[in-house]
């Protein structure tokens, strides 16, 4: 159900909430937990979920990617 935020301007939204949670199974429950404390990172958190990735390119690799990049700035005036 789509709704906007006019529909629930005079409603209680916590209510509403914990109504809807109410009728959810536990695993659901836990689910939306997670998703909830996930809206509440800070940018350091955020930034360290990537950190797991630094290094994992090798520099040759990005020489690669760096070239193909510079190759799709340049205009071939003969190509239809």
């Amino acid at each position: 159900m789509i709704t906007t935020y006019n529909t629930y301007q005079n409603q209680d939204i916590q209510s509403l909430i914990w109504k809807s949670i109410s009728q959810l199974d536990k695993y659901q429950q836990i689910k939306l937990y997670e998703f909830i404390n996930s809206l509440f990172l800070n940018e350091k958190q955020a930034s360290n979920r990537l950190l797991k990735y630094a290094g994992c390119i090798e520099k040759s690799e990005l020489d690669l990617m760096r070239t193909a990049i510079s190759d799709c700035e340049k205009i071939d005036h003969n190509e239809w």
